[in-house]
């Protein structure tokens, strides 16, 4: 295993399902990849493709300082986390990119501390699920300034097929939020029609077909419907990260005084399905749960 020998401009801290495959696309693009992450053992096949493992966060900030550090991790608590052990020392010029699913609020407070240590902030989550980031086409959601998105252009175009500047830090994640509500909302009714569907007599999968050539057609009915007909739930996208990203909706719906009951209905379903042990499943497993629900 390689460790701190060298110095590459880009780091990569977060190696989970989206961020390995968003950082094995960077190296194979040959940008000389810095890389952290809290099991040491996931990195082993990016170090073998040419990736430098870094011990701490803090040695991967030296090695990446004045360059570019995206950010992939699991939740707003461990973006905070990491933000506080980044602005140990100065930044000094130094990007850093969160493209994972952070809560506005963490977003703006993490911007605000990096620019206090000399450096930058763009929010750009992304939407496209593992399929999208193992191929470079997912749809990325930027917030931040204009001068930053451009110096993290050249590595945009090796994972996204969308890239669209949003507006200022924290805009990218209220669009993921939205993007978030609806992929939840949309999964529960995908789920909900094939099983109606299937009881009622009629082969879900001629039912899928047919509805994909009119309106009701969409990404989820075409990739997690099939998902859900042929029963395969290895995860993409786990069950309990929905219930995540609709709990932070949820959240930023509280905070500008809104309400919004399908949001409230959809994050009651998915915790439901949290609690009854299916959290661990790709999110097109929401339709096993509506099964098992349906036989109690």
């Amino acid at each position: 295993m390689r460790h701190e020998d060298s110095t590459p401009q880009v780091g990569y801290i977060g190696l989970g399902l989206m961020g390995f495959a968003m950082a094995n696309r960077l190296i194979r693009a040959k940008f000389e990849l810095a890389l952290h992450t809290r099991t040491a053992q996931k990195a082993q096949p990016l170090i073998e493709a040419g990736g430098v493992y870094h011990l701490t966060v803090e040695a991967l900030a030296n090695a990446a300082r004045g360059g570019v550090i995206f950010l992939c991790l699991t939740d707003s608590h461990a973006v905070a986390s990491v933000c506080e052990q980044l602005c140990q020392g100065d930044l000094d010029g130094t990007l850093l990119v969160d493209m994972g699913t952070t809560s506005v609020a963490q977003t703006q407070h993490c911007a605000a501390q990096v620019s206090a240590q000399g450096g930058a902030w763009l929010d750009a989550p992304v939407s496209g699920g593992q399929v999208g980031a193992e191929q470079g086409t997912l749809s990325i959601m930027v917030g931040g300034d204009s001068h930053d998105l451009a110096r993290a252009t050249p590595y945009f175009a090796h994972l996204g097929q969308t890239v669209t500047h949003i507006g200022p830090t924290g805009a990218g994640q209220a669009a993921k939020t939205a993007n978030q509500m609806i992929v939840g909302s949309t999964l529960n009714i995908v789920a909900e029609a094939l099983l109606l569907a299937e009881r009622a007599g009629a082969n879900p999968a001629k039912v899928r077909e047919a509805l994909l050539g009119g309106f009701a057609g969409s990404r989820i009915l075409d990739l997690h419907g099939q998902r859900m007909i042929d029963r395969q739930f290895q995860p993409g996208g786990r069950i309990s990260t929905q219930r995540k990203d609709l709990d932070q909706a949820v959240e930023l719906c509280e905070q500008l005084g809104l309400t919004l009951p399908l949001l409230a209905e959809a994050k009651s379903l998915w915790h439901q399905a949290c609690e009854g042990g299916y959290g661990e499943l790709d999110q097109s497993g929401i339709y096993q749960w509506l099964v098992h629900r349906n036989e109690e």
